[in-house]
């Protein structure tokens, strides 16, 4: 497994285990495994982050989040998703 895809690995272990210590449960079946979707990271203003979620055990169409606090984000290497650099305005 390359360097890459053991953090991803890691980092997605990390996130479906916090999302069952939030009790995040899927709304179809009601298994609390939710997994995280590739490429589901949305930064939120206040520095945490949304992560989409999908339910392996039924694979159900239904939509769920996982809200992480800044400090949450930020001890997942999340914490620059927020940081944008400003649009330089009209000069």
């Amino acid at each position: 497994m390359a360097w890459k895809e053991w953090l991803a690995h890691r980092r997605n272990r990390r996130l479906a285990r916090i999302a069952r210590e939030k009790g995040l449960a899927c709304p179809d079946c009601g298994s609390s495994d939710p997994v995280p979707e590739e490429g589901g990271i949305g930064a939120r203003p206040d520095g945490g982050a949304d992560v989409r979620m999908r339910c392996e055990a039924c694979e159900g169409a239904s939509e769920m989040a996982l809200v992480l606090s800044p400090e949450e984000a930020e001890a997942l290497g999340l914490h620059s998703l927020g940081e944008r650099p400003e649009e330089p305005g009209p000069g």
